[in-house]
């Protein structure tokens, strides 16, 4: 009576920073798990129809203008990454089901032939991950006082009683404003959403 879908997840595994030199820590192997968005079928068997919900992520002249009000004397500018971004956010829509790759699959399942299981995050590689992921982001931070500039300026808000300028690309955030608020900025952000350390623009 209702629609599913029903999919796969693969591994995937790149070398992060492979120009540097072998000996740089900054160079390493990582690795994911993602959903396989063109092999996804219905309950009968069809492709899978999605809501194609699309995100918006901030524009290039947003992010100049962080960056001008981070210039403002007495103000600073500092960014940081959110970790694993679209699985902090839940699945929505169409229950979707996932086979695991077998180096996935417990000990104990090993007798079965295609274990599959209900995907309940927001995978990378879903068609419409990043619209759940944009809606759980905007959600939180809304929800600690800061406000959406407007539709034509997408992903950037303000926080007025801090005096604070946020734009968000996808997983990338930053915060700019007076000095002494950008740390309580940050912890209204983290509330809700696991970033890592934020870092001042231009810091050794």
């Amino acid at each position: 009576g209702f629609d599913v879908h029903m999919g796969y997840l693969l591994g995937i595994c790149v070398e992060k920073n492979s120009e540097l030199p072998t000996n740089d820590p900054a160079r390493k192997f990582k690795g994911r798990v993602v959903f396989q968005g063109n092999r996804v079928v219905d309950q009968n068997y069809d492709a899978a129809m999605f809501q194609d919900l699309g995100s918006a992520p901030a524009t290039m002249e947003a992010s100049k203008i962080g960056d001008f009000c981070g210039c403002v004397p007495g103000h600073s500018l500092e960014i940081a990454d959110a970790v694993q971004a679209y699985v902090q956010a839940d699945m929505q829509g169409t229950p979707t089901w996932v086979c695991l790759p077998p180096e996935q699959r417990p000990a104990a399942w090993r007798h079965m032939r295609k274990p599959v299981c209900r995907m309940r995050k927001a995978l990378y590689g879903h068609p419409d991950a990043g619209t759940f992921w944009e809606d759980k982001c905007e959600s939180h931070i809304k929800s600690e006082g800061f406000t959406a500039i407007g539709a034509e300026w997408p992903s950037v808000f303000v926080h007025k009683s801090l005096k604070l300028f946020l734009v968000i690309y996808v997983d990338d955030f930053k915060l700019s404003g007076p000095k002494g608020n950008l740390k309580k900025g940050w912890s209204l952000i983290q509330k809700g959403i696991d970033i890592e350390p934020p870092q001042q623009i231009g810091a050794e």
